[in-house]
């Protein structure tokens, strides 16, 4: 069956609607990386044009015919890198996909984030969906608040860090003020922030830059003003701020999930989350440079981590939401299971976890480390296919392993890549090559 594709990553709904630069950026990179879940006969709508060459690779890589598949671009050539409920809905858009679908007879919808006018355009369409009563009520919206998560989460006896939820300056004094003392560092997040840009840590000691925010404050308890973080973090759209006690991590991982339209529940991969100090030492963040899947929790953390996450997942399943949820988790340096936050929609290994099931079947995991490499320099697709090939580690599907360059950003001139390989070790040694090329 043909599916919708809806690249709808970034709206509102998950990230708020003050977006800065850096979330812009990553929303309209996404779109890019995303081509690689189209399949024979898809219609993508995106808020971006995607190249006819990136298309091209996806589909001689995943063995189907590309010039099959069909783009819309809303706005009258008018680009930017969200695709908001607006655009979707527009009497020009909705009648440009009616007239597409038109020629098959059933379609499918496959959106990032199930948004009410994703459900809505589905009704106009006449694609009926289970959990689509759901979405027009915006309740996915609440799988994507950090509020909700720990209203959620403590409903299912999820282990989180302490914390407390704050809608004032008073408020966020107060919570900050007895968190600090259980770890000497206090996290700090917006309800609505997406990729850790909304999230600033104060810490007692002289840390570096720490995971999970944009920055990290060293900061005299004392002297800490709550009037000037709060107008600094929060928004016109966001008024809620969620403090939590900040505890260093040995793993960081996340576990998504499938809810699927008759109420079940799939495991799809589990990956580690990658980060590196920048060599710019003025730099406040970590870089994030990539999963890597599946992880490597020992058999009593995976087990615990899934059975904890089920009971969570289990209970957004009875609320009614349907589609893909992923949920973040470390084991802190004290043996600690805690769990971050959860999101409904695409996760950042959705796509990969794609492409390795239909290169190399649904038990890949098994056989197969899979890495996504950020930040290779390559000015175009086209050279970085062309120089991997030349050093002789493109991927090779006789062989079933190498590196396929998924993604350009043109303008940091950097290739997003994934890396195939058979164990951690020759994944870790492509990755290392692909870092050092110039």
């Amino acid at each position: 069956m043909p599916r919708i594709i809806i690249m709808n990553a970034g709206t509102a709904q998950m990230s708020g609607s003050d977006l800065v630069a850096a979330q812009l950026s990553l929303a309209g990179n996404s779109v890019y990386r995303s081509a690689w879940f189209a399949q024979e006969g898809d219609l993508i709508v995106s808020p971006l044009s995607i190249p006819t060459d990136l298309l091209s690779y996806v589909g001689a890589t995943l063995n189907f015919d590309a010039s099959s598949l069909s783009l819309l671009v809303p706005g009258g050539g008018r680009e930017a890198p969200i695709l908001n409920d607006y655009a979707l809905l527009s009497n020009s858009m909705v009648e440009q996909i009616n007239r597409h679908i038109r020629q098959k007879s059933s379609w499918s919808m496959y959106p990032c984030y199930s948004s009410e006018g994703v459900a809505r355009l589905a009704s106009v369409l006449g694609i009926q969906q289970t959990g689509d009563e759901f979405a027009l009520q915006r309740g996915p919206d609440l799988l994507n608040r950090k509020s909700h998560f720990r209203q959620l989460a403590t409903s299912v006896a999820l282990p989180l860090p302490n914390g407390s939820i704050t809608t004032n300056s008073n408020e966020l004094f107060r919570a900050v003020n007895s968190l600090r003392h259980e770890t000497g560092r206090v996290i700090v997040k917006l309800d609505n922030g997406a990729g850790g840009v909304g999230n600033v840590i104060l810490s007692s000691n002289e840390d570096g830059p720490l995971p999970g925010a944009r920055e990290t404050r060293q900061i005299a308890w004392p002297s800490f003003d709550p009037d000037v973080l709060w107008s600094e973090m929060t928004t016109a759209s966001c008024k809620t701020l969620v403090v939590e006690s900040y505890h260093l991590a040995r793993t960081l991982f996340y576990l998504e999930y499938e809810i699927e339209r008759d109420g079940s529940i799939t495991f799809i991969n589990s990956g580690n989350i990658r980060l590196r100090r920048s060599t710019d030492r003025s730099e406040r963040a970590l870089i994030w440079t990539g999963l890597e899947l599946p992880s490597d929790l020992g058999n009593e953390q995976w087990l615990t981590a899934q059975a904890h996450a089920y009971r969570f997942v289990s209970l957004v399943r009875n609320l009614g939401y349907r589609g893909p949820i992923n949920i973040d988790a470390i084991f802190a340096n004290d043996g600690r299971l805690l769990f971050n936050e959860a999101n409904g929609r695409w996760g950042g290994g959705s796509v990969l976890h794609s492409i390795a099931v239909r290169l190399l079947g649904f038990d890949y995991s098994g056989s197969y480390v899979i890495s996504s490499v950020r930040n290779v320099r390559s000015s175009s697709l086209r050279t970085a296919h062309e120089r991997f090939a030349k050093e002789g580690f493109l991927f090779d599907g006789t062989r079933k392993q190498g590196v396929i360059p998924l993604a350009v950003d043109e303008d940091a001139g950097t290739v997003e890549c994934l890396v195939i390989a058979y164990d951690r070790a020759a994944a870790g040694d492509l990755k290392q090559r692909l870092l050092i090329l110039v």
